[in-house]
């Protein structure tokens, strides 16, 4: 492996029909050769382990790790082990970096769309994802976020995404209006989780190998939804400093093999009930180790009693029709904050013992 400021580790699973197109888009940055693309063949059974042994002939920084299927987070975990970049970040087989977003719009015949608190949506043809041309792309995706990164010596930088569904024939986005340096106040730390929690994904961001090894922060192998949504939430917490990037867009492919793309709702709501409780019995118990993150910490309780009411979770320390309509930025005057503070974890427990959840 070699040493460099950059690691991006690729996991992929039977991805032969899309890896070409995203490591092309990654080839393609500039300063491309200077960074280590460590590639996790996770027991692929199509073509996906000659597309990528070509790839490692042709390119010396290319590296390819082949495990028996294990998931995307074990992948990942490993692509971390292997690899040596002062910052580390994550590309899905099937996505692109270096979006355009105007040239993105501009293919599709200026559709109209919105860019307002980071939404965007954009018109998609019949075909749902776009046969892409040059002028969709740009070549800067890692080096603006990485010169964010070193000039104001920030643990994570988020970039911004646009998502398209080739089932749903959409386009969604988040995108940053401008370059932001969020510190570790409470308030910053409070606006910037909310960032995480929309996110989707791990992807799209930079994260120090220092703060990760220092807060042994690795993905967890045995959630099966949004391990790398808490992943990212997180990082946040233990950041000093986390940045955001204007001028860096990521493309996410939604297409309808994606797991999230659950077409049964029985399914749908069983799995993200269990990914839910598995997430907030993580996040809640480090949130509570922090003092400073009062606010924080009451704010999320709130959200998880609302998730628990939509995702049928029962939680006995809910009221009804209280913090699923609140607003509120603080629960310091809360009648039943103090009690949910102290009920979340028994709930927490019950509902991991009620629905045979593999305690975390």
């Amino acid at each position: 492996m070699m040493r460099t400021d950059l690691s991006i580790i690729i996991p992929v699973y039977n991805g032969g029909r899309y890896i070409k197109r995203c490591l092309g888009s990654i080839l393609r940055q500039q300063n491309a050769p200077q960074y280590e693309i460590v590639v996790v063949n996770d027991g692929s059974t199509d073509n996906t382990a000659q597309i990528l042994n070509k790839f490692a002939q042709k390119y010396n920084n290319i590296y390819i790790i082949d495990q028996q299927n294990a998931g995307v987070s074990v992948a990942r975990n490993n692509g971390i082990a292997a690899s040596s970049g002062e910052y580390v970040t994550f590309v899905d087989c099937d996505d692109m970096v270096g979006l355009n977003v105007s040239g993105f719009d501009a293919y599709f015949n200026g559709a109209n769309y919105h860019n307002s608190l980071n939404n965007m949506r954009i018109a998609c043809n019949e075909r749902g994802i776009p046969k892409f041309n040059a002028r969709c792309f740009d070549d800067k995706y890692f080096i603006n976020m990485l010169d964010i990164a070193n000039k104001v010596s920030a643990d994570v930088v988020f970039a911004g995404k646009i998502t398209v569904n080739n089932a749903g024939m959409y386009g969604r986005g988040h995108t940053y209006a401008s370059d932001y340096v969020y510190d570790s106040r409470p308030d910053n730390k409070d606006a910037i989780l909310q960032h995480a929690d929309v996110r989707e994904n791990a992807n799209f961001a930079l994260y120090r190998r220092s703060m990760l090894n220092k807060h042994s922060l690795r993905f967890i192998p045995n959630m099966q939804l949004d391990e790398d949504i808490l992943f990212c939430m997180l990082a946040v917490i233990y950041a000093d400093k986390v940045a955001t990037v204007k001028d860096a867009t990521y493309f996410y492919n939604r297409h309808e093999n994606t797991l999230s793309n659950i077409t049964n709702n029985s399914e749908m709501r069983h799995k993200y009930a269990v990914s839910n409780i598995q997430r907030f019995s993580v996040l809640l118990n480090e949130l509570a180790r922090h003092p400073d993150y009062d606010i924080t910490f009451n704010r999320w309780i709130k959200k998880f009693a609302k998730l628990g009411v939509a995702y049928d979770m029962h939680l006995d320390a809910y009221p009804p029709k209280m913090c699923y309509n609140c607003y509120e930025k603080t629960c310091g005057d809360c009648l039943y904050a103090e009690h949910m503070r102290e009920q979340v974890k028994e709930n927490i427990t019950n509902f991991i013992t009620n629905n045979n959840v593999k305690k975390l």
